[in-house]
């Protein structure tokens, strides 16, 4: 997959944590499509209209826990998600990975400088495990 074909949604309702993550993300992926949403109805709606290559996507928006959204399809993802949070207990994290999310990351300041190894790491493991799938 090359950046100008990498769809990368950001569902963040912190202004100044998707600000860094889009900065992060158009240097180390420039072409790549960014798009950011704040709440879970512009989450639906945006993967209704177009499945991303990628998700991103803060535990809580500004119109609920995004963990329980994620639960109620727990495990049917057409592209791998992320789930971040500033602060999580193991449980919740576990929780998350059961729903079927790649990866639980808590936001630090490597995080945001680390973002684009984060999503390249993901989609790695996710075309892995899609030709594991697609070869049993």
């Amino acid at each position: 997959m090359t950046s100008t074909d990498l769809h990368i949604l950001i569902a963040e309702d912190e202004l100044s944590h998707a600000v860094i993550f889009r900065r992060r993300l158009e240097k180390e992926f420039p072409g790549a499509r960014i798009e950011v949403v704040t709440s879970m109805r512009d989450y639906r709606d945006s993967i209704a209209a177009e499945s991303p290559s990628i998700a991103l996507v803060d535990l809580n928006l500004t119109d609920g826990c995004t963990l329980d959204m994620l639960t109620a399809s727990a495990g049917v993802h057409s592209f791998p998600v992320v789930m971040m949070s500033s602060y999580a207990s193991k449980q919740v994290a576990d929780d998350a990975l059961k729903a079927g999310v790649m990866d639980f990351i808590i936001k630090s300041p490597e995080v945001f400088l680390s973002i684009g190894d984060i999503v390249e790491k993901t989609m790695r493991e996710w075309e892995r495990r899609q030709e594991t799938n697609d070869t049993q």
